[in-house]
């Protein structure tokens, strides 16, 4: 797996020298399915706590794709929490039985999977050729 960002502390990544908190400053928008590849959204959280020269917008787009497991959250979740990322991965791809491991890792090793941890219980877990990190101002 190749990518242009790398994960910072599990709740944040840098792009371009520029650390982006995903647990306080991004709410989950949506998954989307085109063929082999999948695109996650976020968008920037309303809080005075966000600069606000923060992104508008991320989008992690999943090339190529060859594994994807989900598991829903708690229906019964503040929405909030349906938003909030929890922690972010990457996560050999050896080791597909296990679901709730984080790994202190920046980049992701030739055969790494990258989960995706939610608030309320959500879990997004993918396994491809590129991960492609994009903003949008």
């Amino acid at each position: 797996m190749k990518t242009n960002f790398e994960i910072e502390e599990n709740y944040a990544v840098q792009l371009n020298g520029t650390h982006i908190d995903l647990h306080n400053n991004f709410d989950f928008i949506g998954l989307s399915k085109n063929g082999k590849n999948i695109t996650v959204d976020f968008k920037r959280t309303t809080g005075d706590w966000v600069k606000n020269d923060e992104f508008k917008s991320l989008k992690f787009e999943f090339k190529n794709v060859s594994y994807e497991y989900y598991e829903d959250g708690d229906s019964e979740a503040l929405k909030e929490d349906t938003e909030r990322l929890g922690e972010i991965t990457f996560f050999p791809a050896d080791s597909r039985e296990i679901n709730d491991g984080i790994i202190p890792q920046f980049k992701p090793k030739m055969n790494d999977d990258i989960i995706m941890f939610f608030e309320d219980g959500r879990v997004i877990r993918v396994g491809c050729e590129v991960i492609k990190l994009t903003t949008g101002n």
